[in-house]
């Protein structure tokens, strides 16, 4: 593909970083500059957030909580009503054991995919007719896709499409659907549902994914993965005063990332647009 397959563009960390979660919240924009969409529910969007507990992960790999965190609230806007898992997530990054860069490449993709990605991966997503009820709050089936409506796919999936795709490109190599269903899905989803997810992301991105593969944006992505893991660890363990804190910059912009004539990153969504996503479910 005549790009480089590897390379290490992660940002020194410091032992002694002191967390400050206030100032996290108040200055901290993900790479997206795109509109929080609304709660799919009565339930405030509180509850809607990618959350994980100690319990939730014990056992895991803990170097993948970051990427795990990270990836979970990076799902484009209208996708999914299903809270999506970090447990999950970081039992697919477990089992799939890719270098950080590929991560931080998913991260981009999934960044760049917006509410017309949603809407068309909700209209057309193929479902099995007889599956399991809507849940906010999902336990993994035992069975690939049963899902009989599209509210009760696990969001997951988009995750995992996205890790596919940046693998691919980076390795520059192609593996059978069936590989990716087993050894990286645990079969919650089917063949041809992991499939569709990941043709529904490439024609999102225009099959252009070299603009996404640049060192300035990996290192952007790594660097907010390293920022959510801490605000995970901060969250679980409660550790932390106000008092000698330091604080950190802003690690993104929320601007439009423009790559070889690309907008990669869309600019908010039109009211318009907004307002009609699942018009047609």
């Amino acid at each position: 593909m005549g790009h480089q397959k590897s390379f290490s563009v992660a940002a020194p960390v410091d032992d002694d970083f002191e967390f400050d979660e206030s100032y996290f919240r108040q200055f901290y924009k993900p790479l997206s500059n795109l509109p929080t969409p609304p709660p799919s529910t009565r339930t405030s969007s509180a509850n809607q957030s990618p959350r994980v507990s100690l319990d939730d992960t014990e056992g895991l790999n803990s170097q993948f909580l970051g990427p795990a965190a990270h990836l979970a609230r990076m799902l484009p806007p209208g996708a999914s009503f299903i809270t999506p898992s970090i447990p999950t997530v970081q039992q697919m990054l477990s089992r799939a054991n890719l270098p950080m860069d590929i991560i931080a490449l998913a991260v981009c993709i999934l960044d760049s995919l917006d509410s017309k990605f949603s809407r068309n991966w909700r209209v057309a997503f193929p479902l099995n007719r007889q599956g399991q009820p809507a849940s906010k709050r999902h336990t993994l089936p035992s069975a690939p896709g049963h899902a009989s409506h599209i509210n009760s796919v696990f969001p997951e999936i988009i995750i995992l499409a996205a890790l596919m795709v940046a693998d691919k490109f980076v390795e520059d190599m192609q593996s059978p659907a069936q590989y990716f269903t087993t050894a990286w899905g645990n079969n919650i989803w089917t063949c041809e549902q992991i499939n569709f997810t990941e043709r529904c992301i490439m024609e999102s991105l225009g099959y252009r994914i070299l603009p996404l593969w640049d060192p300035a944006l990996i290192k952007q992505a790594r660097h907010d993965i390293e920022m959510a893991r801490r605000e995970i660890i901060q969250q679980t363990t409660g550790c932390g005063g106000e008092d000698g804190r330091k604080h950190f910059k802003s690690m993104s912009s929320g601007h439009a990332v423009v790559g070889l004539g690309l907008q990669l990153t869309p600019a908010a969504t039109p009211d318009s647009e907004r307002a009609t996503s699942f018009d047609q479910i």
